[in-house]
């Protein structure tokens, strides 16, 4: 049977999830970390891309966040990997730390269950994080499933921020072409598919954990691409790693508790990782944008308020998190500037992203 760990027996009741424990970790071993919600038809395509990877050591780890689906018990009865067992959604970071508690590898692999990963893809990021001892993450080419006459679209390749502290998917929704196959230093890595060194994960840890646990889901990963800029750490994409994220199900993009979340969590982002000149240079286009997102989301739903209050009450202890964020800095708010892009208001536009659903969701990164 699975390696099975209660939540409660590993004495992780709270959803702060505090951070990972200390690990023996093993050189070389690849730890990978898979949050499941009621993925059924998706976990089992993603478990066996994870088995077909031509990269050994790898360790298996499913957290099942209160699945009733049936696909905990897709699982339950597998001797290759690590069951741990929820009895509600905690969330997307709240259940990647306690992944993270249990992972002994040099390399931690996090990976949504609708991503099927090429035979290369965990080879080829290893090899990357191990030419540059500063590269604390990496990525691949993810890309949406093939369409019509073989094309294909892009789903992820690295993260891009923009000054109005809006991040996204670099090339999300574009044709796949020449121009996505340079490797290169983007600002982070999208964890739906990103492999990190444990190290880098160990020296960004705030209060205890890896990925704030106050997001619930969505922007956790660019709040830590954020850390670990300003701790030094470099983040790399590799187009030679490929893989499928399947996006769909339930929920889309503009559905009100997704919003909710994103604009809570970009608040929280600010608080925590923002500052120096840069920051008030930018401050006018952040509130023009947070207005903007809080006038359409008001529009569409006047639950969406309540995201306001929730950052109001979360603000504190973000702000607590400052300090010490901002007090173990080892590199200027400034050096960090050139990653802020402006934002491509016109091309949005053309896109439409702001007068129909977007795409439809099943992972939360």
């Amino acid at each position: 049977m699975a390696a099975e760990l209660d939540a409660a027996d590993r004495e992780q009741d709270s959803p702060s999830a505090q951070g990972a424990a200390t690990q023996t970790l093993n050189p070389g071993l690849v730890s990978a970390i898979i949050v499941n919600w009621n993925g059924a038809r998706v976990l089992p395509a993603c478990l066996a891309g994870l088995a077909a990877q031509d990269y050994r050591p790898i360790e298996t780890i499913v957290v099942d966040n209160g699945s009733v689906d049936g696909s905990e018990q897709q699982v339950a009865d597998r001797a290759d990997l690590h069951l741990i067992r929820n009895s509600s959604n905690l969330g997307f970071a709240v259940a990647n730390n306690l992944g993270l508690r249990l992972a002994r590898g040099e390399f931690i692999l996090l990976l949504n269950n609708d991503v099927v990963l090429e035979p290369g893809y965990v080879a080829a990021l290893v090899g990357s994080l191990r030419a540059d001892p500063l590269r604390g993450s990496a990525s691949g080419k993810l890309v949406r499933p093939p369409q019509a006459a073989g094309s294909r679209r892009l789903d992820s390749t690295g993260h891009v921020i923009f000054r109005n502290v809006w991040a996204m998917n670099r090339g999300e929704d574009e044709p796949d072409g020449p121009g996505h196959n340079l490797a290169g230093e983007v600002f982070g890595v999208c964890a739906a598919a990103g492999l990190y060194r444990r190290a880098m994960l160990d020296d960004v840890e705030v209060a205890g954990e890896i990925l704030a646990s106050a997001f619930f889901a969505y922007l956790e990963d660019v709040d830590l691409d954020w850390r670990a800029q300003l701790r030094g750490w470099r983040s790399w994409y590799e187009p030679a790693a490929l893989a499928i994220h399947h996006r769909g199900g339930s929920g889309g993009w503009f559905s009100t508790p997704i919003q909710r979340h994103i604009f809570k969590n970009r608040i929280l982002m600010m608080i925590r990782n923002d500052a120096g000149v840069g920051f008030f240079k930018r401050l006018p286009g952040i509130v023009a944008f947070t207005g903007a997102a809080l006038l359409l989301g008001t529009l569409r739903s006047p639950k969406f308020l309540s995201a306001v209050w929730e950052a109001l009450r979360l603000a504190p202890a973000a702000w607590r998190q400052r300090r010490l964020i901002q007090a173990h800095r080892t590199v200027s708010p400034a050096d960090l500037e050139a990653w802020f892009l402006p934002y491509p208001y016109l091309k949005k536009l053309r896109q439409g992203r702001w007068r129909r659903s977007r795409r439809q969701w099943i992972s939360q990164s």
